[in-house]
């Protein structure tokens, strides 16, 4: 034995049994090592032990039960979630839940990477079983096969409008491309990251506000897929230096159109891609869809319905101010009103309402474009961002002469949106005189129903939390908190938002011409009842819609 490597346990056990000579096992041993690859993977590979031999030694080794290949049935679920070539790189396949757990058949135990890359595409956590080798690769090649043969069609069914002619549509980066879109449509995720780096090409979803990685192509392929990206949204593709910006529309097989703003900005390694999802569905959403109490949509419907005044709606990139704007807009567009917004760029299609996009290189901003609105009879103006005191001021006067204008600013609350305006040097008694309403939000991600778990709180318990006084009455407390499971993602599925609904009445309006500072608005605010973002949030969380540790996430300073 001497110069030879130690002997596994698993290599002594196939000698003992007579499945293989000494001499074989040490080679075998030495390969494995040498190439990086498990001893059971390599022997496998090799042939020299047989699969069935092979199964049965490690059941028995590893105290795992062993199941027949040739009858799995997967779960079909968490198979959706999982692209074809990780099935096959990993010789694994999801069988089936048992409660939470996700049973996994595998032939080799330990592999338990693929255990790792499993529970995180679909949620759950998991739990191996031994399969046969053999038996087990011809299944997932069967299996998937069929979920590539249906991609495929799918991917080809896809009918890219309004783009540059591609030349050939049916090579490996093409259908690449396809595949990626439609997952992400099918995923519901609203943003796709393309990012080249030195050895590999990440792509990532944002689902529910979160990024998770989908793929990691070869890095040589990142030129490539950035080249068929920018012909698809009418790029410059020989530009690679400057940052550029494009649009595609995709038909699904399904016939439903799906629009994407494309961003294309150069890095170290290569152009970065950033496609955003155009969600006409959440743009379609009623002002009772958004999250609002009864209290806050009071407020908000009657803002929206006067006929002069300005709604500002506040909080950060990505924090559903857009949808709640467009939600207004689709009560508003009626026969007796003239809409119109300006919008940069404009996101999605409004049937019957007049959207004009801002064209920087021809000089024409958002306030060229308000002036323009101004000799077009409007009665409701849609201002997309308020970024400049001369877009500020001809809002304000819009609001001030009869139109209803709708606005959003980036501030981190609702009293914050006045001292922002006031710092861009508009008049206190302007801003008293025109805004009616100011709406601060959020976006926390909505427990999936199938899986959310209760979780007991102590009256302290709850009370530390900071949890509603009308919660904390109930000593136990029940709430909830995520799971995971094979239709969602880390157990949250879809998004709700969270509000702070500021009215500008007489008495807060005279204290803002008086010169009250935030806190001071603040204090007034709360003093008429005003829920704050973290208490709006928490009574979502008393309602089971969300849990304590999102509203922690997205409310914290």
């Amino acid at each position: 034995m001497s110069g030879q490597p130690a002997r596994p346990t698993l290599a002594r056990r196939l000698i003992n049994q007579s499945l293989a000579t000494p001499a074989a096992i040490d080679q075998a041993v030495t390969t494995a090592r040498a190439n990086g690859t498990s001893l059971v993977q390599h022997l496998l590979d090799s042939g020299l032990i047989p699969p069935a031999d092979m199964a049965a030694l490690l059941a028995e080794e590893f105290g795992l039960p062993l199941v027949d290949a040739t009858v799995l049935r997967p779960d079909s679920a968490a198979l959706a979630r999982l692209e074809p070539e990780l099935l096959r790189r990993h010789h694994a396949l999801p069988l089936r839940q048992d409660g939470d757990t996700l049973a996994v058949a595998i032939s080799d135990p330990a592999n338990v990477a693929a255990l790792d890359e499993i529970r995180f595409h679909t949620g759950l956590p998991t739990t191996p079983v031994l399969a046969e080798d053999d038996a087990l690769r011809e299944q997932i090649n069967r299996l998937a096969g069929a979920v590539d043969h249906d991609l495929n069609e799918a991917s080809e069914a896809l009918e890219v409008r309004d783009a540059a002619p591609a030349g050939d549509t049916d090579t490996p980066v093409v259908r690449t491309i396809n595949r990626l879109l439609l997952r992400a449509i099918r995923e519901k995720a609203s943003d796709i990251h393309v990012e080249p780096f030195d050895d590999q090409c990440r792509i990532r979803f944002r689902r529910d506000g979160l990024l998770h990685e989908v793929a990691s192509p070869p890095g040589r392929m990142a030129g490539r897929l950035s080249a068929r990206l920018k012909v698809m949204a009418r790029l410059d593709i020989a530009e690679r230096r400057l940052p550029q910006d494009g649009r595609l529309r995709l038909h699904t097989p399904d016939g439903e159109a799906v629009d994407f703003r494309v961003s294309v900005c150069p890095t170290l390694h290569g152009e970065k891609l950033v496609l955003r999802l155009l969600d006409t569905a959440q743009a379609a959403l009623c002002p009772t869809q958004l999250g609002f109490s009864q209290d806050q949509l009071e407020h908000y419907q009657a803002a929206i319905e006067r006929p002069h005044g300005m709604v500002l709606v506040t909080g950060p990139t990505g924090s559903g101010k857009t949808v709640t704007l467009y939600s207004a807009l689709q009560q508003l567009n009626t026969e007796p009103r003239n809409v119109l917004t300006v919008e940069d760029p404009v996101e999605i299609n409004l049937p019957g309402v007049n959207q004009i996009s801002t064209n920087p290189r021809i000089g024409f901003d958002f306030p060229q474009a308000l002036r323009a609105f101004l000799r077009q009879d409007p009665d409701v103006i849609m201002v997309g961002e308020i970024r400049d005191r001369e877009t500020a001021e001809i809002a304000i006067k819009a609001a001030q002469t009869g139109h209803l204008v709708l606005s959003t600013l980036h501030t981190n609350d609702a009293p914050s949106a006045v001292t922002r305006l006031l710092n861009m040097g508009i008049p206190a008694w302007n801003i008293a005189a025109s805004i009616s309403l100011i709406v601060a939000q959020r976006l926390v991600r909505r427990l999936c129903p199938g899986c959310r778990r209760p979780l007991t709180l102590s009256r302290r318990a709850a009370e530390a939390a900071g949890l509603p006084a009308a919660a904390t009455i109930q000593d136990p407390i029940t709430v909830y908190e995520p799971v995971g499971c094979s239709r969602c993602i880390e157990g949250y599925s879809g998004r709700i938002g969270i509000h702070e609904v500021l009215p500008i009445d007489a008495s807060l309006a005279d204290q803002i011409v008086k010169g009250a500072s935030t806190a001071d608005i603040t204090a007034a605010a709360h003093r008429r009842g005003l829920a704050n973002l973290r208490t709006a949030g928490l009574e979502k969380v008393c309602a089971g819609a969300t849990s304590l540790a999102e509203i922690d996430r997205v409310t914290r300073l």
